[in-house]
Parts: structure tokens; sequence; C-alpha cells
């Protein structure tokens, strides 16, 4: 396993917000929306460590400008019940974050990362792995899409409409071309019994 990574922890006090917990899966032909920029990242990634056994690199950083405006524009979606379901995009990166909102809706998806918003020149790699913060992945009814679109647009916020779900793959492409395409069945296999096949085989 190794030694746990610095991790700040931070307390905080409130009073609850009323607002429904959204926790909704997604459905056949819900799009999926990813908001925010991708950059060149990889620091400290899930992906240079046990892919490339590499730690180092440019390590995510925070544009406070960028992350209130992306969140404030979530948060108002969420709350114009314009959205099913958001989920964040961090540890494990894009490629994560999608993957799982597919595991746990038991639902595939078919998507292309040609119009994600991100630094010129941005590697496939680097798009579907890097960690950079402030990017959220937006399920939306087929209904509500053109609405949705017409209000970030109008906001100038970063994103684009991936793909939509359907069928039970997974299917990440460049253009026409498929990086990514494996069954949701072995996914949430290798998902949901990680640990037993770790303290199986090592």
């Amino acid at each position: 396993t190794g030694p746990i990574k610095p991790t700040p922890l931070i307390g905080v006090l409130g009073i609850k917000d009323k607002t429904p917990f959204l926790s909704v899966s997604p459905n056949n032909d819900d799009y999926l929306i990813v908001i925010g920029d991708t950059k060149d990242e990889l620091g400290g990634s899930e992906y240079f460590e046990y892919i490339h056994r590499f730690i180092g690199g440019v390590c995510p950083r925070v544009d406070f400008t960028d992350s209130k405006i992306n969140m404030l524009a979530v948060l108002s979606l969420i709350k114009n019940k314009l959205v099913k379901s958001v989920h964040d995009c961090s540890k494990g990166g894009l490629s994560i974050a999608l993957s799982e909102l597919s595991i746990f809706g038991n639902i595939g998806c078919t998507i292309d990362i040609e119009k994600i918003p991100c630094e010129e020149n941005l590697s496939s790699e680097k798009i579907l792995f890097s960690e950079s913060h402030s990017r959220y992945l937006l399920v939306i009814n087929k209904k509500n899409i053109e609405k949705v679109n017409h209000i970030l647009s109008k906001k100038k916020i970063a994103f684009a409409v991936l793909g939509k779900y359907s069928g039970d793959q997974i299917i990440i492409k460049h253009k026409s071309k498929n990086l990514v395409k494996f069954r949701i069945d072995l996914a949430q296999k290798r998902y949901f019994n990680g640990l037993e096949d770790l303290l199986k085989h090592g």
C-alpha cells in the first residue's frame, strides 16, 4: 500500500442546507457534461503512482476565481432542478469519475474527449488522468440539455457535452478513434471486489 499522502483536514460547523441530495443514477439517453478546464497536472496523480510508479510532475493548482464561477454555476443548475447527478472529477481524473457514474448506475456510456476544455495540444492520456481541480461531471436529462447548454454558454463557463448513456459498455473516443472500451459488469467486478482480490492475490 505505502504511506498516506499529506492530507489537510478541515472541520466545519454550520446550518444544514435543506436542498435535496442528488443521488439519481444516469438512465438511458441521459447526457454527460463536464464543467471546468483540464490542465497538464499529473503530479501526485493516481495514474503516475500506480501505472508509472513515478512521484513528481506538475501538481494541480486551484484557480480560486474559476473555482467559484464553476461551483456557483453547478449550484444554480441544482437549485433549478436541471441536474440529475453531479460527480467530482478529482482522484483518478476524468476516466475514473465517468467510470464510477456508469458502475453505480449500471449503464454504459459513449463519450468523445475531443471537445473537453483543456490546454492546447494536451494528450489523451493527460486529458483522461489529469487531476485538475474545479471540475464536475453532470448527468442531464435529455429534456433539459438545451436549457443547460444555454445557461452555461451565457455564463461563459468552460464546459463540453461529452456524450450519452446507453448500452452495457464504457466507450471513450477521441474523434473516431476508440481509446477505451470495456464492459460494465467487468468494471463492477473489479471495482467492488478490489479488496478481496488484493487479499487473495496480493
